[in-house]
């Protein structure tokens, strides 16, 4: 049996050196550990971006190129030259004098008319494909084909139409603008009297107001289309997608109650002192120190308004009111579908969430942070 002798501290090393090794030590453990983390949030961020990346590449790419088999990251297009004043697209040619490279006049079943640019007098045909061998392959190269954007935008979703995609952008930024203006006046009262108000029953009415969230909207569907088409004759229109948001909903009335809390009393016991009446508190000092969570419901209204799709598709059947949500699920529903253009049509629809998301992440953060930091 070996034994293992017994290991000592160096008694070599004072005390001030062990403490600085063991610091040096926790200061490695410490970085590794600080750099698989980010190292791990990195790679799932990438993972989720994957198919973002990919709608916005094929954005750019050819129909053709969109099923190109096996896929390709980057949008490839066929080289094109000029011959005679004509643009042609270039293609590999094998020749019995040799590969050379020829521009395709036309093609027709499976036999090409090919010119040479160098000499345009000569003009040749080719099979494009002997049993297994291709004669003729075109010449790619890596090309972005920014004209899917407005070929998408200018068209309409489906060929009996008479919308495009700039209609639809246009229904869906007057819908979302006018149900951050309803969210903002309706909810902020609400939630300012639930947490700076005393009256009686207020906080059983806000245990009522919070299990309004556990009612799914299937629920409500049908009563709500029943009274806005055949009570209101609101069909066919905007009204009953905006109209709704005029009225507080229970998630932004919480939001905003727990942001309204971390405000000191002591502020507003001196507004009163000095005059100021509940509605002026409210206007004048709580108001403008919550630019940080009216911010949050800005960007959650704005990104529910402009992703919406069951009320648009609940309430507006003309294809002039159409969003562009509604939109893109009509022009995927067709039986001649354009690929590339519908991804470039998803990128516009996008663009705007990116954007807001950008503009407003400091005051959305700082927001977030602080709504649920008092009870």
């Amino acid at each position: 049996m070996t034994t293992i002798p017994a290991q000592y501290p160096d008694p070599r090393l004072t005390q001030s050196e062990e403490a600085r090794q063991r610091a040096r030590r926790k200061g490695i453990r410490n970085f590794f550990k600080s750099l698989s983390s980010h190292a791990l949030i990195s790679f799932f961020g990438l993972f989720f971006l994957v198919p973002f990346l990919w709608m916005l590449i094929t954005a750019f790419k050819s129909n053709e190129d969109v099923f190109h088999t096996p896929p390709r990251w980057l949008p490839y297009g066929n080289v094109r030259v000029v011959v005679n004043g004509q643009e042609l697209p270039l293609y590999n040619v094998i020749t019995p004098q040799g590969e050379k490279q020829l521009a395709a006049v036309k093609i027709v079943e499976g036999v090409g008319t090919f010119v040479d640019p160098l000499h345009p007098d000569q003009v040749q045909e080719y099979e494009i494909q002997q049993g297994e061998t291709k004669i003729a392959t075109p010449v790619m190269h890596v090309s972005f084909r920014w004209q899917n954007f407005p070929d998408a935008m200018n068209r309409a979703s489906r060929p009996s139409v008479n919308a495009s995609f700039w209609v639809y952008f246009k229904n869906s930024l007057i819908i979302a603008f006018f149900t951050i203006i309803g969210t903002l006046h309706s909810n902020a009262p609400v939630a300012y009297a639930f947490a700076r108000l005393k009256f009686p029953g207020r906080d059983a009415l806000f245990v009522i107001v919070l299990a309004t969230m556990m009612l799914p909207y299937q629920v409500t569907m049908i009563p709500l289309y029943l009274f806005f088409n055949n009570i209101l004759h609101w069909g066919d229109t905007f009204l009953p997608i905006i109209v709704p948001a005029f009225f507080a909903n229970a998630y932004d009335v919480f939001l905003l109650r727990q942001f309204f809390r971390t405000i000191p009393e002591e502020m507003c016991d001196a507004a009163r002192v000095d005059g100021a009446s509940e509605w002026q508190i409210f206007t004048r000092l709580v108001i403008p120190l919550s630019v940080p969570v009216l911010a949050t419901v800005t960007v959650f209204t704005f990104l529910w308004a402009w992703n919406d799709f069951t009320g648009p598709l609940l309430f507006l059947t003309s294809p002039k009111n159409f969003t562009m949500a509604l939109g893109l699920q009509d022009f995927q529903s067709q039986r001649t579908l354009v690929w590339n253009q519908l991804m470039a049509a998803a990128t516009v629809f996008t663009i705007p969430i990116v954007v807001a998301f950008f503009f407003a992440q400091k005051t959305f953060i700082q927001g977030i942070k602080l709504t649920g930091s008092k009870e």
